[in-house]
């Protein structure tokens, strides 16, 4: 744990944004000002220890063992945040020329762009994306989940926070014409805002795995305060335990939290090529993301929903069974990568056709190692040689 502990904090995302993010974001119809972050206060962050330890997500999620089988090449996580810092030395090459987005005072509401050069003010986008795709460093110190994915990262220009339902809207819409393969939205808030929830449903009607956190207000489970766009149908909801595996209890809880991953504090990347320590749904929702791309990797021919399915059914329960801040249980990579379907089906079926699906067959019968005919033959033998035995 040496990383996670020799990174001083900076937490220079508000507070209220922070790590599944809640949004003071306006109802439809509002237009805040538009004030385009210029970096002025740009998130930065520190080397880490020479002799820091291996990332503690190898372990704890079994990412050795996964790599063996998948890195997660070939799939695209698009990652709809703050931005992403392209350069970073841990996302070189990793990073797609994804879209910006600002915030207009005019009845269009927004202006899409195409930048040259990827940059994120807060940090918070750059770390959800180290966490999902980074290059695993020297000594595996840093890595992300899939080492081999690229993102495509949507830059909210003047902040989640204060985009209007319309601009997350086409954001969203942006990742499906990206054609990506994953969405990630480490963000939640509680409005359910109408053109986000449509836009949700069309990626989802797109095949695109949408992943996004449960939110970090500890609601206790009351169903009348339910996170968005954590709720939305066909939503994977991510919550968070900490490094015990016991659920945290600033994760938001709900019957509509479907899987967990790891909050506690840990050092992701920072712009300008450092390290900070972050915690929350944010980060184990890019886990999942993560675990999706490398599940993707070797089975490309999942749908999302056969996808989201891989990774609940494999997932280890928290506490005995189901809960309302872990769902299925915590993430697993290597069991969502090797995961056998437990039931017996007809090996010519519908369900042996579909991709990843490998069928439990039934046990054979009990039968008799020789049959009546070779049994008889046997004894009349070993009568014979008996009897020539006792002659001689």
């Amino acid at each position: 744990m040496a990383a996670r502990t020799a990174v001083r904090r900076r937490l220079l995302w508000p507070p209220l944004l922070a790590l599944g993010l809640t949004l003071a974001t306006p109802l439809p119809g509002t237009l805040p000002e538009a004030a385009a972050q210029d970096c002025s206060q740009q998130a930065t962050g520190e080397e880490l220890p020479e002799n820091a330890g291996p990332y503690p997500l190898i372990e704890q999620l079994g990412l050795r063992q996964a790599w063996d089988l998948a890195t997660g090449e070939g799939v695209t996580v698009a990652v709809l945040d703050s931005g992403v810092d392209g350069e970073h030395p841990d996302l070189a090459g990793a990073v797609a020329r994804g879209s910006e987005f600002t915030v207009v005072p005019e009845e269009r509401e927004f202006v899409r762009t195409t930048p040259d050069r990827q940059r994120d003010c807060p940090g918070h986008g750059t770390a959800v994306a180290g966490m999902i795709a980074a290059h695993r460093a020297e000594g595996d110190r840093m890595t992300g989940v899939a080492p081999g994915a690229v993102v495509y990262p949507i830059r909210i220009a003047d902040g989640v926070d204060r985009a209007t339902p319309n601009t997350l809207a086409a954001a969203v819409d942006d990742a499906i014409a990206a054609d990506v393969d994953i969405l990630n939205l480490s963000f939640a808030y509680p409005v359910d805002a109408e053109p986000l929830r449509a836009a949700v449903a069309r990626a989802v009607d797109a095949g695109v795995l949408v992943v996004a956190a449960a939110g970090n207000e500890g609601n206790e489970g009351r169903d009348d305060i339910p996170m968005y766009p954590a709720a939305y149908d066909g939503v994977l909801t991510v919550g968070a335990v900490g490094e015990d595996g016991q659920p945290l209890e600033t994760s938001n809880a709900g019957d509509w939290v479907d899987l967990a991953g790891y909050g506690q504090e840990l050092a992701v990347a920072a712009p300008g090529g450092g390290y900070r320590v972050e915690a929350g749904t944010s980060f184990a929702t890019a886990q999942v993301s993560g675990a999706a791309a490398l599940v993707l990797s070797r089975f490309p021919d999942l749908t999302a929903a056969q996808l989201a399915d891989r990774l609940t059914e494999s997932a280890n329960p928290v506490g005995g069974g189901r809960g309302e801040r872990t769902g299925a249980g915590i993430v697993d990579p290597f069991a969502a990568l090797t995961h056998l379907d437990g039931t017996a089906e007809d090996p010519g079926g519908e369900a042996a056709a579909r991709p990843g699906h490998i069928p439990v067959r039934p046990l054979p019968e009990d039968r008799p190692l020789l049959s009546p005919t070779a049994a008889t033959a046997l004894g009349w033998t070993g009568g014979l040689l008996l009897a020539v035995a006792l002659g001689l």
